[in-house]
């Protein structure tokens, strides 16, 4: 089954400190990198190292970074015919701090992301018909993330959904999907509830059919209407360097998981383990692991779920 990512893909400016700094205070950097981002292309380039069958709709300024990251996207595989470019704004660009604990903090400038627009998904509507998956979050237009949930589900697309940044606006009336994968605070402003569980009948009233909840080094969380239990597994225990990227690692590889037909245990230690390896590495993208170091990964963990699978 091939995946169709539509998302965001932004220059990534990452300064390490040894602490984020507070309101109106300097910190001096021990080191600096600039890499290829986004969490659109994040997850594109995952679900590919993962070994999936990915296809990448996109938009980059026509300027100097985005024809490098064009070129880039090229060489990974991904069809220049998918990646738009936009002389009327640069391309996305971001600055990162990230600590010693390997948490982090993010301004992004959107540039050539909010430049794609509803007509260039109609224009590519070949993508919708060649994929079993679509997999989208919320670094585009929010009416243009629309149009691909319409489109999905009129050519039966399952839909996954990764709504970060989070945004009020975000509701699966208006964006109709059938997986959500979203880290605590994520779930939180979903569900009004501090923890989704405690919301009952919640999956029911949005009609979806799976939510999955990460919670950091914590247990992920997954619920499925199809089951009355909540599956919960920790992942694996590592020892974090750059936080940056881990959702986008975890979703990208779930996405292959589930299109591979894999049980939803299996799929999130998988996607479980993606996600710690990419913690243990430096930036988004090139601490992304592929097929082979995720599967040895899990073979020395033991299994192919995370250790801590409660149902």
């Amino acid at each position: 089954m091939s995946i169709l990512v539509i998302g965001s893909l932004i220059i990534d400016n990452t300064f390490y400190v040894p602490a984020l700094p507070s309101r109106g205070e300097t910190a001096i950097a021990s080191s600096a990198l600039t890499s290829f981002g986004g969490k659109g292309a994040n997850q594109a380039m995952a679900a590919r190292s993962s070994g999936g069958d990915v296809h990448f709709l996109c938009c980059v300024g026509d300027d100097s970074p985005g024809k490098e990251y064009r070129e880039y996207l090229c060489s990974h595989g991904f069809d220049p015919l998918a990646l738009i470019s936009d002389g009327q704004f640069s391309t996305g660009s971001a600055f990162l701090g990230v600590e010693r604990s390997g948490e982090n903090s993010i301004i992004i400038n959107p540039g050539s992301n909010h430049a794609l627009r509803p007509e260039h998904l109609d224009a590519n509507i070949h993508l919708f018909q060649q994929s079993g998956m679509l997999l989208l979050q919320l670094e585009l237009p929010l009416d243009t993330i629309m149009h691909a949930c319409r489109l999905a589900r009129e050519h039966e697309v399952t839909t996954l959904i990764n709504p970060s940044p989070w945004s009020d606006d975000f509701n699966t009336v208006d964006f109709p999907c059938d997986i959500l994968v979203m880290n605590e605070h994520e779930a939180a402003s979903f569900s009004g509830e501090k923890e989704i569980r405690l919301a009952p009948g919640l999956l029911q009233e949005r009609q979806l059919e799976t939510i999955i909840v990460t919670h950091g080094a914590g247990p992920t969380l997954a619920l499925t209407r199809s089951q009355d239990v909540v599956l919960e597994l920790k992942p694996p225990c590592v020892t974090a360097v750059d936080t940056v990227g881990a959702g986008d690692a975890f979703t990208g590889a779930l996405a292959v998981a589930l299109s591979e037909g894999q049980d939803l245990a299996r799929a999130l230690g998988f996607a479980n383990a993606a996600g710690a390896l990419s913690v243990t590495r430096k930036g988004a993208q090139g601490a992304i692991a592929n097929r082979k170091e995720i599967e040895s990964f899990l073979s020395a963990l033991g299994g192919e779920k995370s250790p801590g699978l409660t149902g």
